[in-house]
């Protein structure tokens, strides 16, 4: 068996079709036949890293914890289905578990990923970027017409 853990930290569910029909969201849509769509979760904590060692250990932290890692003594999901012959993998563009204070969640899975563009990162992905803009910012080399990619007119 299978299974993908998905959690979609700021999606709005009222932003995708399963919930609203108003809107049109194809993927959501063909990954919602294919998956089990848990309608009631109540967390216990806010705002998302003790949301995160509620899911990832079963225990609410609100009482007892604030912001913080994973204790030593704390027994996670990915960990258990670790040691059960499952392997584990995070895919996650929430840096805070890799910034001070977020230590050991992602510690927790076999293997990770990490996607940037997230939050407070500098780093934004642009299909098309406005070469010119940047060209008195950043080595030369990088903005020569002659070896930059072509960008399409439409």
């Amino acid at each position: 068996m299978k299974t993908v853990f998905v959690l979609f930290d700021s999606l709005n569910r009222l932003a995708i079709s399963p919930y609203c029909k108003d809107v049109e969201t194809p993927n959501f849509d063909r990954f919602m036949q294919k998956a089990v769509t848990f309608d009631r979760h109540y967390t216990g904590s806010l705002p998302c890293m003790p949301a995160r060692r509620d899911i990832q250990t079963g225990r609410p932290s609100f009482m007892h914890r604030s912001w913080g890692p994973l204790e030593p003594y704390d027994v996670s999901l990915p960990q258990e289905l670790s040691r059960a012959g499952v392997h584990t993998h995070l895919i996650t563009d929430h840096f805070h578990y890799f910034e001070d204070g977020g230590a050991h969640y992602h510690t927790r899975f076999d293997t990770y990923e990490f996607f940037r563009g997230q939050e407070h990162d500098q780093w934004h992905a642009q299909v098309e970027p406005p070469f010119e803009k940047y060209a008195g910012l950043y080595a030369a080399e990088h903005y020569d017409p002659k070896t930059r990619p072509a960008t399409s007119s439409t």
